[in-house]
């Protein structure tokens, strides 16, 4: 079983700006990442870097083997990228 950690006071903050529902789903599935770090559908981005999905959301997450660690290092709603327009 690996240990979850938030790397930064930023991550909190993302965490808790969400709705709770939305807050619910991603502390659900940040706890099972404790049992299965590298889910079915999760998506290995760089390295020991992973990115899986909870909806419209992304959470980004280091596996550290060598120290059974999972560190959470953020979050990202995509729906708000909808909304962007590029000049």
């Amino acid at each position: 079983m690996f240990e979850i950690r938030l790397r930064s006071r930023r991550v909190q903050r993302e965490l808790d700006s969400l709705q709770e529902t939305d807050y619910q789903r991603v502390t659900a599935k940040l706890r099972a990442l404790a049992n299965v770090p590298r889910p079915q559908g999760c998506e290995k981005l760089y390295d020991d870097i992973y990115r899986v999905r909870v909806g419209d959301i992304r959470i980004i997450y280091l596996v550290g083997k060598a120290n059974r660690r999972i560190e959470a290092g953020g979050t990202m709603v995509i729906s708000t990228l909808r909304d962007v327009t590029v000049l």
